[in-house]
């Protein structure tokens, strides 16, 4: 019985270290962070009143305005991501599924940016968008002036420039996990439908694009749930700017946290969490929802 017991609880004491880590580094902090919520808590003391709901009553009645621009701007710009991701992602990914001469090297190049650091990534774009930058007087040298822009300085096109870069640099997880489904797909099927005269694009389409739907589902999933919390990227290029064309709601936590107020900051904070995670069990529910109807 003793033994019987042992073998069970064994494998599961493997999920200790996790657990630990997962509390002290996550766990504790959030709760820290709710109680806060609901404090005046502030950088410039060091005690701490329970106020109630006065920190939402200052988010949601006095800064509406202010805080609904900034989750529609985080929407807008986890949506840009998201479909430039995939859409990039997958297309990569058919074109590396195919053998040819430096098929790994560009693999690799693809996959390449996302171990750079982030901040090094923005401050280098950000020189190269500029409006002098070298892209803009490579435009000019071709005589294709008219297509020069400032990139980030435009108010119309400063998040939608934001997005591509991260899409320059994260586009090669959504290549790899779509990658490594595409090569799943059965030789045999893919044969017989070669026997059968499909063309590629057919094949593509009505055969593994099918295959693979779980792969593009689970990384558009994560994109843009990736996307609703972006932060660095947009602080290393813009940093909300310019106005508040790019203040998504993380910058606009960023901005509440600059007032000292660590209890409305901390409100904040805890709506964003509400809000990315109610969107992405709504997402996750029609995704399976829609995965049940297709095995059906």
């Amino acid at each position: 019985m003793k033994s019987i017991f042992v073998a069970r609880a064994y494998p599961r004491t493997f999920l200790l270290p996790a657990i630990v880590i997962f509390t002290i580094f996550f766990l504790f902090p959030a709760i820290l962070g709710l109680w806060l919520a609901f404090t005046d808590a502030s950088t410039l003391s060091q005690t701490q009143q329970f106020i109630g709901l006065a920190n939402f009553e200052l988010l949601f009645i006095d800064n509406l305005p202010g805080f609904a621009k900034s989750v529609g701007l985080q929407f807008l710009y986890a949506i840009i991501v998201t479909v430039l991701k995939t859409l990039v992602g997958v297309a990569l990914a058919f074109l590396l599924d195919r053998v040819f001469r430096g098929n790994h090297a560009l693999r690799t190049i693809v996959y390449l940016p996302m171990m750079l650091s982030t901040i090094v990534v923005g401050s280098t774009f950000y020189y190269l968008l500029a409006n002098d930058g070298p892209v803009n007087q490579a435009l000019r040298g071709i005589g294709l002036g008219f297509l020069t822009q400032d990139w980030f300085g435009n108010f119309d096109l400063a998040l939608y420039t934001v997005g591509v870069v991260e899409t320059w640099m994260g586009v090669g997880w959504t290549m790899v996990i779509v990658l490594a489904a595409l090569q799943a797909v059965p030789k045999d099927l893919i044969e017989a439908a070669h026997l059968d005269g499909v063309s590629a694009w057919q094949m593509a389409r009505y055969l593994k694009i099918p295959f693979i739907s779980h792969a593009i589902t689970l990384t558009s999933l994560l994109s843009f749930v990736g996307g609703m919390k972006a932060f660095d990227i947009i602080i290393a290029t813009t940093g909300g700017g310019p106005g508040t064309a790019t203040s998504v709601l993380t910058i606009f936590n960023l901005k509440a946290l600059s007032t000292s107020n660590l209890g409305y900051a901390s409100a904040v904070s805890f709506t964003q969490f509400v809000v990315v995670t109610a969107i992405a069990l709504v997402l996750n529910s029609l995704i399976a929802r829609r995965t049940k109807a297709n095995d059906l």
